[in-house]
């Protein structure tokens, strides 16, 4: 994807003219740092993760926003409470946000499996996440969309008068609303990435998605066109 390069982010955001859904992942955690698999595990942002919610701080800092959503797991809250503290914008909590759920694989290294099952029952969810559920209460990406589209129509009604929104999420809650957004398939909704230091700016009237990485304070703001596909 070509990019450009813009002052600010306000500066694309101007250019724009028109109120913007602003999607972000949470900061690195530390089982995210150790390889560990998450799910619905509340687990808190590690040194790194601190790292880039400065960063989107500073960013957002300029930015007039109207509201900040985000599930209700301290990762995300722990991410978007600077700016709700700088701003006087309560956190809105949502249940439906929440990451996908992984069953008894929460909390287990993604390669040293305990047994061979265990190994063999992983590596098929990965290779089709969009259809399967994991032992112990999971949720395939099929569930999890049914439940992120009820929180999407209440955050984008009203979105164009009310202001820019921001929306801290989570990699497979933010893969099915960038699908929601842009009406896309399934496999085309699982394929799309959201690494923990990039932002999603989602344009309703112009039905465009734009990205970037979350730069440091003193670094240029390049934007692309469209979203990150995984390989």
């Amino acid at each position: 994807m070509a990019k450009q390069i813009y002052p600010s982010l306000q500066s694309l955001l101007a250019e724009l003219e028109e109120s913007c859904l602003l999607l972000a992942r949470h900061g690195e955690t530390d089982w995210n740092a150790a390889n560990i698999v998450q799910g619905q595990q509340d687990r808190p942002l590690s040194r790194k993760g601190y790292e880039q919610r400065k960063n989107l701080f500073y960013l957002l800092r300029p930015i007039s926003l109207k509201r900040i959503v985000c599930s209700t797991l301290q990762r995300t809250i722990e991410t978007a409470m600077p700016l709700s503290l700088e701003k006087g914008i309560a956190i809105e909590q949502r249940h439906e946000l929440d990451e996908v759920r992984l069953g008894v694989f929460e909390g287990q290294h993604k390669e040293e499996f305990s047994d061979e099952f265990s190994r063999s029952c992983y590596r098929c969810f990965l290779e089709d996440e969009i259809n399967i559920a994991l032992p112990g209460g999971g949720e395939s990406l099929r569930m999890v969309d049914k439940r992120v589209r009820k929180a999407v129509g209440s955050f984008m009604g009203g979105l164009r008068e009310s202001g820019h929104s921001l929306v801290v999420g989570h990699r497979n809650v933010n893969k099915m609303i960038v699908k929601s957004l842009l009406g896309l398939s399934f496999e085309e909704g699982y394929r799309v990435e959201h690494r923990n230091a990039c932002l999603y700016i989602f344009a309703p009237g112009r039905a465009e998605m734009f990205m970037m990485e979350v730069p440091s304070p003193q670094e240029p703001t390049e934007v692309r066109c469209g979203y990150e596909r995984s390989g």
